[in-house]
């Protein structure tokens, strides 16, 4: 009978703990009411609007490669052009890129080179040099700190040069080409046939 009294008496603290949590979280509750709502109704704006963002950004990523795939089969399509500028100007920079380089348009080459992306707006000046055949721009693209293209244009302005008959200043460039580059073997044969045949 005792152990019966003691276990009803544990089960009515136990009641009683519990109600008086309970009593506590709804005056918690009723006390700080706006603030939590306040805050579920950011967390919930916040999570909507991750999601939201990431949907626009992945639509936008669709809508950007469908378009520069209707550029690709038709140059002239002036509405995907003008959707591959807005959704995203990166691809849109490649594209004017590829299609300045396939069509030798040094002005597309141009607005490349005046782009915020460094690589496009290097290989871009590079190319213009090329294409205008200017020596000098081509050297002064061989000075720029971390020029991509640096060997190639040491060899263009090098055979640019031998044509113009200035075979000490070619030697000269051709001898800049580092070592280790791609571009040595052209050179060396430059070097070899070019400026033999001139002399």
């Amino acid at each position: 009978m005792g152990e019966n009294f003691d276990f009803i008496k544990q089960e009515l603290s136990n009641e009683e703990k519990f109600l008086e949590s309970v009593i506590k979280a709804e005056k918690f509750y009723q006390r700080y009411k706006k603030p939590l709502i306040g805050i579920a109704i950011v967390c919930i704006v916040f999570i909507l609007g991750y999601i939201g963002y990431d949907w626009k950004k992945e639509h936008d990523k669709e809508v950007a490669n469908s378009a520069y795939n209707t550029l690709l089969h038709n140059p002239n399509n002036k509405e995907a052009l003008q959707t591959l500028k807005s959704k995203s100007p990166k691809l849109y920079m490649l594209y004017l890129y590829q299609k300045g380089l396939k069509d030798k348009d040094i002005k597309t080459l141009q607005t490349v080179a005046q782009s915020s992306d460094p690589i496009l707006s290097d290989l871009a000046k590079y190319h213009i040099a090329v294409l205008k055949e200017d020596e000098s721009k081509l050297h002064q693209y061989t000075m720029q700190t971390g020029a991509l293209m640096r060997d190639l244009a040491f060899l263009d302005d090098a055979f640019m040069l031998m044509k113009e008959g200035k075979i000490t200043l070619a030697k000269k460039r051709l001898g800049s080409i580092d070592a280790r580059s791609l571009a040595l073997p052209y050179a060396k044969l430059l070097r070899h046939y070019g400026i033999k045949g001139k002399q």
